[in-house]
């Protein structure tokens, strides 16, 4: 199944979800913080991250010819490894469970996205 993968796909998606993820986190984190709302930096953070993961999900799905949840949930999978080996390099305290969560949550969401995408393509056939 692997070799059916469209890693043009990948690769967009993965590009689109880490610009979409950056834009979000500066947007809402720092309009959070501008209010004077208490870790609206966080905040922002977590809502960029699981917008980027919807995003590339999206575009994966949007871009692929096939199989468009399983490419949202390969290049969200791929989102969360790489989350996980930039919070590994700033020496981020994480736990197994913690790791496991977000590749649960990022395959999920990640397969919505991919799925979205896919969605009218699959209707218009």
């Amino acid at each position: 199944m692997l070799f059916a993968l469209n890693l043009t796909a990948i690769g967009l998606g993965l590009a689109g979800g880490g610009l979409s993820a950056t834009f979000v986190a500066l947007v809402v984190g720092g309009g959070l913080t501008v209010f004077g709302v208490e870790g609206g930096a966080d905040v922002g953070l977590v809502l960029g991250v699981v917008s980027g993961m919807l995003v590339a999900g999206f575009v994966a799905g949007k871009l692929s010819l096939h199989s468009h949840r399983f490419h949202g949930s390969v290049v969200g999978l791929l989102f969360a490894g790489l989350l996980i080996m930039l919070a590994g390099f700033g020496e981020a305290q994480t736990s197994i469970l913690m790791v496991l969560w977000l590749a649960l949550l990022s395959v999920v969401i990640g397969g919505i996205g991919g799925w979205w995408g896919g969605y009218k393509r699959i209707s218009a056939q």
